[in-house]
């Protein structure tokens, strides 16, 4: 009879968890597929592992994903749906949500109003994220809430594919902290569970640190070809997501290889240090070159006082006398242009500054802040001793945080998207961070600093 029952039991068992899966998977399929992408994160995350590390950075990922789910499931149960379809973090996520919603209907033919099938195809605000989204709800159903645990799935698999790669260059400290400056940093909290577009920008981003990794270690040219077509098309998909994206990857990988390939012969850096200066002052001397760099910066700037005009706090970056009447932007001199782009950089680092605090959302936001400008301190710190471990990884994320901060920096002027736009460079800062901080840790427990 025992050995009878055992058998039943886990009979029993298995088919209760398959009308569980079953009835999970009719509610809501991509809390299932979630669920299935957790574990293969959890696994991925800590193989090799061991000991306190282990138990940590399992806690760590646990804790995150947990604090994803509560998120979301929150904003379920506080949207009141006899009121609205769909609840939503952000302004913009609904707009998208319902954009997908409309783009799936017009593929199978389901009437939409002709308003929405205008705003369905409309150029403002254009994605190629947003055809992910209506394919994905072609598959398995209008899911606006299932959306959102897409977006946690795409970002959690990308903190822990620069994990992996960090741990292995950087070490295990500086990975650790890295990792959970981007589980549980507000910002970047808020991006994660997200049903925008960048989740998969981040992931993308973070393939192609794999990709230019690879194609350099692998001995094999036809490995190093095919890496190649694999990073030529990360391009393009980084471009067709977010505009400027195939910028950022070209300074990022190209910019960063090129960094590594000369810092690596201490003669080619020698006479690039002596011959790259005479260069630029022979380039900007060129009328051609002055007239281009001066009509890009009046588009910088326009950019910037479209900015201003917004709803919110704003901060100004021109001199006073182009903030007044009627002055057209075309007449900004030289030294104003200069002073425009140092005071963008200054502004990317300090904004928003503590003492000019007006509202309670951005005194909510002051903690994150200070962890911000530590952030900022370590960097240096971080570099120097990245650059000793590994030079190519190293001068890539360098790159494409440069890339991120300086586009952002020289067209910013409202705070909530500064702080917003600011998690671009995020996930390439935060080992450096680590590293810093590591470094430091390091030097308190074998020195004296008095």
């Amino acid at each position: 009879m025992t050995g009878t029952a055992v058998p039943r039991r886990f009979a029993l068992a298995a088919v209760a968890a398959g009308v569980i899966v079953g009835a999970a998977y009719t509610l809501s399929p991509l809390t299932v597929w979630f669920a299935i992408t957790a574990v293969v994160l959890v696994r991925w995350c800590v193989r090799g592992l061991e000991g306190d590390e282990r138990r940590w950075i399992l806690g760590l990922l646990l804790l995150g994903i947990g604090l994803r789910i509560v998120a979301i499931a929150g904003l379920f149960a506080s949207t009141d749906h006899w009121q609205v379809a769909f609840g939503s973090f952000f302004g913009d996520e609904e707009y998208f949500i319902r954009r997908s919603i409309w783009l799936r209907n017009v593929a199978f033919g389901v009437p939409i109003h002709r308003a929405d099938l205008i705003y369905a195809f409309d150029d403002y605000s254009y994605t190629m994220y947003l055809y992910v989204l209506a394919f994905l709800q072609a598959m398995i159903g209008v899911a606006p809430y299932g959306l959102h645990l897409f977006g946690c799935a795409l970002y959690l698999t990308m903190c822990v594919a620069l994990f992996r790669i960090a741990r292995e260059r950087f070490g295990r400290l500086a990975a650790a902290i890295g990792l959970t400056l981007l589980l549980f940093l507000p910002s970047m909290f808020a991006w994660s569970i997200s049903a925008l577009k960048e989740p998969l920008y981040f992931l993308l981003a973070a393939a192609s640190v794999w990709l230019i990794e690879w194609v350099w270690r692998t001995p094999r040219l036809g490995s190093r070809a095919f890496g190649v077509v694999a990073l030529a098309c990360v391009g393009v998909a980084l471009q067709s997501i977010r505009d400027g994206g195939l910028v950022m990857f070209a300074a990022g990988i190209g910019g960063g290889s090129a960094v590594a390939a000369v810092l690596r012969r201490p003669r080619l850096a020698l006479a690039f240090a002596v011959v790259a200066p005479a260069m630029m002052v022979a380039a900007l001397i060129q009328p051609a070159l002055q007239v281009r760099l001066s009509k890009s910066t009046q588009a910088l700037a326009q950019v910037h006082m479209g900015h201003i005009t917004t709803a919110g706090y704003t901060y100004k970056l021109l001199d006073s006398r182009l903030y007044e009447g009627m002055v057209p932007l075309q007449s900004i001199t030289v030294p104003e242009q200069m002073r425009f782009a140092i005071r963008a950089v200054v502004a990317y680092v300090a904004q928003p500054l503590p003492w000019t605090i007006q509202s309670r959302a951005a005194l909510a936001y002051l903690p994150e802040q200070v962890v911000w400008y530590v952030i900022v301190l370590l960097i240096p710190f971080g570099i120097v001793a990245g650059a000793r471990r590994d030079l190519l990884l190293t001068a890539v994320l360098a790159a494409y945080a440069a890339a991120a901060a300086v586009m952002v920096a020289l067209t910013g002027g409202n705070i909530g998207t500064l702080v917003r736009h600011r998690g671009l460079a995020l996930p390439y800062l935060v080992w450096f961070a680590g590293l810093g901080a590591a470094k430091v840790i390091h030097q308190a427990k074998t020195r004296s600093w008095l």
